[in-house]
């Protein structure tokens, strides 16, 4: 019996995504439907997709894809974990646990010092993630926006395969502090449900395809007119209200709170693992400058340990009072679990981030993975 671990071959990409369709029970072409971006027939899409195979055959898969996150000045490569499937005549044999470790390895080789995925807590705990994170939802009416005396932006309703309209919203989108990058934006914007706004100066993405309520909404207007373009797409869907989906930081969602409904939440962004505690630090270090000056943070030294199993990642943050470095070491410091360093790190019910030192009056950092993102 032989089994081996490799990447899936671009000529396998068709019995691949029937190998998955069957693991899910999906109809056939569901994966190039909901995910075209992620299925695209180019050489390179699958040169991250992990999979055992046994006996001349794909068994099991765990899906690692790139993305570039922006944090402000800051921006990193981040492994989106999904599409997490073994036949169903393989599974309870670990092939998962094998994939999943062997993902977390390779993102470490390849410079990329955070995961994120969508899943099960209780499952993907035992592999180091953890949920973290806070996005909020707004609940924006035309009752709220019409207190503030607001007008509708003039907004029209675009193709989303207009090379025009991609552009447009490929160069706005550049204008957000928190976002994650798009390379395939022109293959994300025809997932299915998204709905295309646009204004003098910005657009609004809704997931949702019939007439009403704008949901899931991202907009992004450089000037600060969000609440004008919601006005004006929810006069071309005939709709009351829209739930915009917003990073736990920035002046939109400021804007937005004045002029939301009675109703907001907050929930994760998502399940986040801590691959390389040194490079992300140093990654976000430019993030934690601008925070520290604008906080008036004092001078400071730490060392904080990020630890997983037997393995404890050491890196010293120093700040003085204008510049921010990171070094790797080797001497201890403050040795934190590398589930609820992630939390700390990036916000939620995790406890008081003042345990990690002066570090802890910079977090949570307000990273943002929009459901558009999303694997």
């Amino acid at each position: 019996m032989s089994e081996i671990v490799r990447t899936v071959r671009a000529e396998e990409r068709e019995p691949f995504l029937r190998f998955l369709e069957r693991c899910y029970g999906h109809g056939r072409g569901f994966f190039e439907r909901v995910y075209p971006d992620r299925c695209r027939p180019e050489e390179d899409a699958t040169r991250t997709l992990l999979v055992i195979e046994k006996d001349g055959r794909i068994v099991s898969h765990v899906g690692v894809f790139e993305m570039e996150v922006v944090v402000g000045p800051a921006r990193f490569r981040c492994g989106g974990i999904g599409a997490v499937a073994t036949l169903p005549e393989e599974r309870g044999k670990g092939y998962m646990s094998r994939l999943m470790e062997e993902a977390v390895q390779r993102m470490r080789d390849w410079g990329w010092p955070l995961s994120v995925l969508w899943g099960d807590r209780q499952r993907y705990s035992s592999f180091g993630y953890e949920t973290a994170g806070v996005l909020h939802i707004l609940r924006v009416t035309r009752r709220t926006l019409g207190w503030q005396a607001l007008h509708p932006a003039p907004v029209e309703e675009r193709d989303p395969r207009d090379p025009a309209a991609v552009e447009f919203v490929r160069q706005v989108h550049a204008t957000m502090e928190y976002r994650v990058e798009r390379p395939w934006l022109d293959l994300q914007l025809l997932r299915p449900q998204v709905r295309l706004f646009t204004g003098p100066d910005g657009y609004l993405l809704s997931r949702r395809e019939v007439a009403g309520d704008l949901a899931g909404v991202e907009v992004v207007s450089p000037t600060g007119r969000e609440a004008e373009l919601i006005l004006g797409a929810l006069d071309i869907t005939f709709g009351n209200a829209a739930d915009v989906e917003l990073p736990a930081s920035g002046a939109c969602l400021h804007r937005l709170a004045r002029v939301m409904d009675h109703y907001w939440q907050a929930r994760p962004q998502g399940m986040f693992r801590i691959v390389d505690w040194p490079a992300l630090l140093t990654a976000l270090a430019p993030w934690f400058a601008q925070r520290a000056a604008t906080v008036g943070v004092p001078a400071f030294s730490t060392v904080i340990g990020c630890r997983w199993k037997q393995e404890v990642q050491w890196a010293r943050v120093t700040w003085d009072g204008q510049d921010l470095g990171v070094e790797k070491v080797t001497a201890p410091g403050i040795e934190v679990e590398a589930r609820e360093l992630a939390g700390l790190l990036l916000g939620g019910p995790h406890g008081d981030p003042a345990c990690l030192g002066p570090l802890g009056m910079l977090l949570p950092v307000p990273v943002h993975i929009p459901s558009l993102d999303h694997v």
